[in-house]
């Protein structure tokens, strides 16, 4: 259940079941009751859990996207809600990354098999990925998400999406810029993968700018 295992990540870093409660704004025994399989009946607590989390109820309650595969208009809008300036971003897989990179024209919208509502991200290009693999473990591990933004100005240091240098099959990777005099370099966490030299700018594609932790 996701918001069971949602409830006890954050039991797991460190708050009290009735801390928690009373950050989500519900009563302790809600708490406990979700995390003894009973799911809420009240539709107004939902909201709430949905709201904490940020995401749709819909994929609070069933694992799946509030919406089956549509088109989403890219216009960075924000609503109001109790948590703050709400948006939908985009949840990619790693072969529509180009088109929202590198087009010159920003699409009026792009066909995602999901969406997330999340707080607090700028830039009308944004958008969430999965990570593909343990090379970035242990700071990213598999299956994680986490949101990329094209038009956010990175350095090194930073966390970013690239463009492989040589002709791989795997194009694109999840890397982080380091330096090695003036060479820079796309470095993964995991020592079983190889850096690789990052040749131009115009090879990374966009900057990490949130991790969101597995669902």
């Amino acid at each position: 259940m996701i918001l069971k295992g949602l409830i006890q990540k954050e039991l797991a870093e460190g708050m009290t079941e009735n801390e928690l409660a009373t950050t989500i704004g519900v009563p302790p025994h809600v708490l406990a009751d979700a995390l003894a399989d009973k799911d809420p009946e009240d539709p107004v607590i939902w909201e709430k859990f949905a709201s904490h989390f940020h995401m749709h109820v819909d994929f609070l309650q069933t694992g799946k996207p509030a919406f089956s595969s549509a088109m989403l208009a890219l216009s960075g809008t924000t609503y109001q809600s109790p948590a703050g300036d709400m948006r939908w971003i985009p949840l990619l897989n790693w072969h529509q990354v180009s088109q929202m990179v590198t087009s010159t024209d920003l699409p009026e919208g792009i066909r995602t098999k999901a969406t997330l509502e999340t707080t607090n991200i700028s830039g009308t290009r944004t958008f969430a990925m999965k990570v593909p693999d343990d090379s970035m473990t242990p700071l990213f591990s598999a299956g994680e998400i986490f949101f990329v933004n094209p038009e956010s100005t990175w350095k090194p240091g930073d966390f970013v999406i690239a463009k492989r240098p040589d002709r791989h099959s795997e194009a694109i990777l999840l890397r982080q810029v380091t330096s090695i005099g003036s060479q820079w370099m796309l470095h993964p966490l995991n020592r079983k993968y190889e850096d690789l030299p990052l040749t131009t700018p115009d090879e990374v594609w966009g900057k990490v700018v949130r991790l969101r932790k597995n669902l």
